[in-house]
């Protein structure tokens, strides 16, 4: 009948026997054991792993439509009314005939020769939709030549402009709005102007044929204002819509894959460092290294009094082979923190336990010191010592010439 094994394989507590460890367990590709110990030591890669996938998927997801496909921009001006001042001086600004006329200076500014001069200047086409407030009227009673009244609807008020523009780029289109204003405040600079020079020139007529005194200031007004005419349009409102989708949250889905994706990607990342880890975390590790003939066994954190009892069995039985009395226990790097398990063993087995002091340490006469009442036990702690030092130190006790009994896994933390 094969000898079974048993234990625990969370805590790394099952006894090996000389029947191949890879036999064992359906799961022999994986040692979990050692996998329990690298994640314990190493939780933090599957959290920071997660959080790295569902931070990427985030900025994938986001990055997709975080800018809509295009903008509408829109700007309304108000235009500036300079003639109203010549009002002091007796002359009604309704008597200035700007020409071109306001309508016609809108028509102008729709005109695919303002749209090219614009384009030009700003390096490419940028269509930009250009409306106007409807004018308001004032009533004017006026005394016709016979001698009879008449009423004349006139054109009152300042317009109003707004202009309209939609591209993906929001800067362009405020850059074109901003050159179409410019553009209708010289339109209106220089119909105004014309406007003025005439009712000037007819001033000017009448003063020498009239010597009406308020003629030469009103002609002295109309000069004060041409000098310094400006027309500006001063923006009253603007308005700003996104056009196309953009996304505020990042659906749930994407969380959930991201969180998922990352979980499986840290597991492999732990069970990747379990194989590459340099230090001995399981038994199995170990056997790998020594072999079941070296494996004495393991004692865990937790008294286990069964456990405990099998290790001394096996060491009883290498002292009644050699008929020897003392153990000696021989560290691999650094001493041993607690002794009480080891000389318990020791005394279960009926011998008398000799902690030594690290491998590293002992001489070369210390280690191939021959003697018919000792063996030799390497001690290796769990998660501190390394594969490569457990397999030079085997290496160097099974040519010592002296009895070795064996390889005895302990947890430090006992």
């Amino acid at each position: 009948m094969v000898p079974q094994s048993f234990g625990s394989l969370t805590t790394g507590n099952y006894v090996a026997t000389q029947q191949n460890s890879s036999d064992f367990s359906l799961m022999a590709g994986v040692d979990l054991p050692a996998f329990w110990e690298t994640l314990k030591l190493r939780w933090w890669v599957i959290p920071a792993v997660i959080a790295v996938a569902v931070g990427f998927l985030w900025a994938q997801e986001s990055d997709l439509q975080v800018e809509p496909s295009s903008y509408m921009i829109s700007h309304t001006f108000e235009a500036r009314d300079p003639s109203a001042v010549l009002a002091g001086v007796g002359l009604e600004p309704s008597s200035i005939r700007s020409f071109p006329d306001v309508n016609n200076q809108f028509l102008v500014l729709q005109s695919a020769a303002v749209r090219e001069e614009i384009s030009s200047q700003l390096g490419r086409e940028i269509s930009v939709n250009v409306s106007r407030s409807r004018p308001s009227f004032t009533l004017i009673d006026t005394l016709e030549s016979d001698g009879e009244s008449s009423f004349v609807f006139t054109s009152t008020g300042v317009p109003t402009y707004s202009f309209a523009c939609i591209e993906p780029v929001k800067s362009d289109c405020e850059a074109a709005i901003e050159a179409y204003a410019q553009k209708a405040a010289e339109l209106r600079r220089t119909a105004l102007s014309v406007g003025l020079s005439d009712l000037r020139n007819v001033l000017q007529k009448v003063r020498e044929v009239s010597s009406d005194p308020s003629i030469a200031t009103k002609i002295a007004a109309i000069d004060a204002l041409v000098q310094d005419l400006e027309t500006p349009l001063v923006k009253i409102s603007e308005f700003e819509e996104a056009i196309g989708g953009t996304i505020s949250t990042v659906r749930r889905p994407t969380y959930t894959f991201g969180v998922i994706a990352g979980a499986i990607l840290g597991f492999l990342i732990v069970l990747q460092l379990t194989y590459s880890d340099r230090r001995i975390r399981s038994i199995r590790q170990l056997v790998r290294i020594t072999g079941d003939r070296h494996l004495i066994g393991h004692i865990a954190s937790s008294k286990n009094t069964v456990n405990e009892r099998r290790v001394a069995v096996s060491i009883a039985s290498v002292l009644s082979e050699t008929n020897a009395t003392m153990v000696r226990y021989i560290p691999l790097r650094l001493p041993l923190t607690s002794v009480d398990s080891l000389e318990r063993l020791a005394l279960d087995a009926g011998a008398t336990a000799v902690i030594s002091i690290p491998f590293t340490e002992l001489s070369v006469q210390e280690l191939t010191k021959v003697s018919t009442s000792e063996v030799d036990v390497a001690v290796v702690r769990r998660n501190r010592d390394t594969r490569v030092d457990l397999a030079e130190v085997v290496a160097a006790l099974e040519r010592s010439g002296r009895t070795f009994a064996g390889v005895l896994l302990i947890d430090e933390s006992r």
